[in-house]
């Protein structure tokens, strides 16, 4: 199986980059959102230090059956406040990612208009098929976001 796609995932926003960013950066946020639907995040799995060289690793757990996990171990290898985070990472339990090869994670924050975000997120290599499904997991994921955004910003969209 070739790993040479590469997944993209657009969104915009209606908070600024800085709010945006930090929902990345910071552990108590990450655990509240960055899981796709029917998992979580184990808070106390989250481990962020996001400067060139720290650490990012975190546990999702499956809802329904607690014995299906994915773990992501990365280190970050640009970071550029409030503009740009990238990691090299090693995914496990994830079907048709291969834990022994590492994917890069790049997430672009820019802003647009007075106080909006697009939000891009491009991540791989994979196969086409992990790409695809991965690509579906970021969409639930980014609808997290955008519901924590909302909640932490009082309601505003």
């Amino acid at each position: 199986m070739q790993t040479d796609t590469i997944l993209e995932v657009e969104r915009e926003y209606a908070y600024p980059r800085g709010t945006v960013f930090r929902a990345f950066t910071e552990p108590q946020a990450l655990a509240q959102w960055f899981a796709p639907t029917g998992w979580h995040v184990v808070p106390e799995s989250v481990e962020l230090d996001p400067r060139l060289g720290g650490r990012l690793r975190h546990t999702k757990v499956r809802d329904d059956d607690p014995d299906v996990t994915w773990v992501v171990d990365g280190v970050y290898t640009e970071v550029f406040y409030p503009d740009v985070l990238v990691t090299r990472q090693r995914i496990s339990g994830v079907k048709g990612i291969d834990a022994s090869r590492p994917v890069e994670l790049r997430v672009e924050f820019t802003r647009t208009g007075t106080d909006n975000t697009i939000l891009r997120i491009i991540q791989g290599p994979y196969t086409e098929e992990a790409a695809h499904d991965y690509s579906d997991g970021w969409e639930s994921i980014l609808d997290h976001l955008d519901s924590y955004l909302r909640d932490q910003e009082g309601g505003r969209a």
